[in-house]
């Protein structure tokens, strides 16, 4: 394996534009299950924020969220829809949504036997909407979506460095400035920090911390090159997503 391989994550996905998105395009294919698995985590909180921003119930707009894939999502093969040519794939997801709660509307819900949808924790999404201040529907399914970008990140990122031996690495960028970042805490004295990872001295976890930052860096690059149209986009979503780390 080569020094760009080892560059890379253990994600099956790598940095083609639209690559986790290009891989469902046989249901009988290699990767199908990998990828529809991993972009359905990576969408519905946006759709199940943007119910409940919308007024539904938690009980409602779980059951919505669930009808929405497994009705549109998986029966209606959406992800096989998406045209890189035709702009971003959540735009097609979220207009595929409001399309579907109108048609809600005009007749009542049939139940069809489709794909098993695998969701998460709805629980874990009505303490992300508790904290979360904006009410648009629309800019919240936006906010989410980025969030869920940034966890995917965030979950590469702690299991690279797991994997390499360096979890003191990523505990310190974890408490001096994920946690800060994404809760307003106050970030920690460096120097206890150090002591309490084990580090030599406070430069030495500085340096640490700049080695998890070059690797964040990478894997925030891969993240958004997976489902980014263009590279302009991809820069876009990049500089997006440093922003809520600031």
């Amino acid at each position: 394996m080569g020094q760009n391989d080892l560059e890379r994550t253990a994600s099956v996905f790598h940095t083609t534009n639209w690559s986790m998105i290009q891989s469902l395009g046989e249901r009988d294919g290699p990767g199908y299950e990998q990828a529809m698995q991993a972009l359905t985590a990576r969408y519905w909180p946006a759709v199940y924020a943007t119910l409940r921003r919308m007024g539904h119930r938690p009980e409602e707009a779980a059951e919505v969220t669930q009808a929405f894939f497994a009705e549109v999502v998986l029966g209606r093969s959406l992800f096989h829809r998406a045209d890189a040519t035709r702009g971003r794939f959540r735009t097609l997801m979220h207009a595929a949504l409001k399309n579907y709660l109108l048609d809600q509307h005009r007749r009542a819900r049939t139940r069809t036997a489709v794909h098993a949808v695998r969701l998460g924790d709805f629980g874990a999404e009505e303490v992300f909407l508790a904290s979360e201040r904006e009410s648009d529907p629309d800019q919240v399914f936006e906010r989410r979506w980025m969030l869920a970008l940034l966890d995917e990140t965030i979950q590469r990122c702690a299991r690279y460095f797991a994997s390499t031996g360096l979890d003191a690495h990523w505990e310190g960028f974890r408490r001096s400035v994920l946690l800060p970042a994404m809760t307003g805490a106050e970030a920690p004295d460096r120097a206890l920090l150090a002591r309490d990872l084990g580090f030599a001295s406070p430069q030495h976890l500085a340096s640490a911390l700049k080695v998890v930052r070059k690797r964040m860096k990478i894997v925030l690059r891969e993240v958004t090159a997976e489902t980014a149209v263009s590279p302009e986009e991809q820069d876009d979503e990049y500089e997006r997503l440093v922003a809520l780390l600031a």
